[in-house]
């Protein structure tokens, strides 16, 4: 009697994605290429950085000076000279070390910000990953329920079956429908901004189901980005003081020629000389009490990082592997759900099982199916704040 019934209740319906082309997450993460605008939008600070550099390495102008003079009634002279000031202080080295340093610390903080980039692209894939696959296994399971609601309305219709259970599939249609729509309103919010960051995507394309990586068995944080910028801002600070302290500055060096004309005295020859200030009274004081405040802030930001970063890594590698786990126990609950469906259908059709217990079984089996999916999600998560803390990719033991 329940054959029609069951067989409206096995047949699944393919999910709109699955003759499209799915889009990985290795695929997604391509437009953080080195000539992409994403990753050019970060390098202001390396620009900066760099065009202190070259001025660290450009030597003063010359100073070409001339001029006439001719008092009356006597002769007119004229002086040609040339003005240097060579760069054998000290200073000139020191500011060079110093540049590069800060060249340095800004790459530091460009990889960082670029790790930060790469879990926001990894987030916005997940969550749209994560949307889709939500939204198919609601929509299957709506497809189920509906085709088991209109069967059994047809079958009271025809006084064959009872009005209330008629009724009682059509609430649970309900049910399942809302959660379907708003399944599909958050899937087109994050289709929307995934395609904002690649938007290239074809309009068919899906994304492909999120994976986990096994949790690495240990993980080193001492390479990583924001601290070797701090450590470079360090030596940067220091190649500053040392070049504050060098206040003594070279003469400038004067060479030239003199020509004079007139009143019987025509006469030539070259011209020597040099120029130095002297350091009487500013010796670039708030230079040298800059850098050596500076050098302990620095110092104090550096010890905050890594120790805050230690605690991050520890606690999020830890929290990691309990998310694996948890996802990995989901998943296998999950892969029994089509057995309970397939059982439940069973008992059903020899009667021996109500309507009830058939509803039952659907909504736990489906409801296994989007805990695995929420679990998975949970230790995506933490996996992409474990990646940017230590700013780069986690070693992969294997995926799941």
């Amino acid at each position: 009697m329940h054959k029609p019934l069951v067989a409206a209740a096995g047949v699944l319906l393919l999910a709109s994605g699955a003759l499209a082309q799915e889009v990985t997450e290795h695929e997604f993460l391509s437009a953080l290429q080195e000539d992409g605008d994403a990753i050019r939008s970060l390098e202001e600070g390396i620009a900066r950085a760099e065009r202190n550099r070259v001025a660290s390495r450009t030597l003063a102008n010359p100073r070409l000076d001339f001029w006439r003079e001719q008092p009356d009634s006597s002769p007119e002279v004229t002086n040609w000279t040339l003005a240097w000031t060579p760069p054998l202080d000290g200073r000139y080295g020191l500011g060079k070390k110093a540049a590069e340093e800060g060249l340095a610390a800004a790459q530091g903080r460009f990889e960082a910000d670029r790790a930060a980039l790469r879990r926001e692209f990894r987030r916005v894939f997940a969550e749209w990953s994560v949307a889709f696959e939500r939204r198919e296994i609601l929509g299957e399971q709506l497809e189920i329920v509906a085709a088991l609601t209109e069967h059994e309305r047809q079958r009271a219709v025809a006084g064959e079956g009872s009005g209330l259970a008629a009724r009682r599939f059509a609430l649970a249609e309900g049910e399942v429908r809302v959660e379907a729509g708003a399944a599909d309103a958050i899937f087109v919010r994050a289709d929307a901004a995934a395609r904002a960051l690649q938007r290239d995507l074809a309009a068919q394309r899906v994304p492909a189901r999120t994976v986990l990586d096994d949790p690495p068995a240990a993980i080193d944080a001492s390479d990583a980005p924001q601290l070797r910028a701090l450590e470079s801002e360090i030596a940067q600070v220091d190649y500053e003081a040392k070049r504050a302290g060098r206040f003594l500055g070279f003469p400038t060096l004067q060479l030239g020629w003199q020509t004079i004309e007139g009143g019987g005295a025509d006469d030539d020859g070259p011209i020597l000389a040099a120029g130095w200030s002297l350091p009487i009274l500013d010796r670039d004081q708030g230079a040298r009490l800059e850098a050596e405040r500076m050098r302990g802030i620095v110092g104090a930001r550096l010890a905050v990082a890594r120790a805050r970063l230690a605690g991050e890594v520890a606690g999020g590698l830890n929290a990691y592997r309990a998310l694996f786990e948890s996802a990995r126990d989901a998943a296998g609950a999950s892969a029994e759900s089509q057995a309970v469906i397939d059982a439940a259908t069973a008992a059903f059709r020899a009667g021996e099982a109500g309507l009830t217990d058939l509803l039952d079984a659907l909504r736990s089996a489906f409801a296994a199916r989007l805990m695995e999916i929420d679990a998975r999600a949970r230790a995506l998560e933490a996996h992409r704040d474990l990646e940017a803390a230590i700013g780069k990719p986690l070693p992969k033991g294997g995926r799941s």
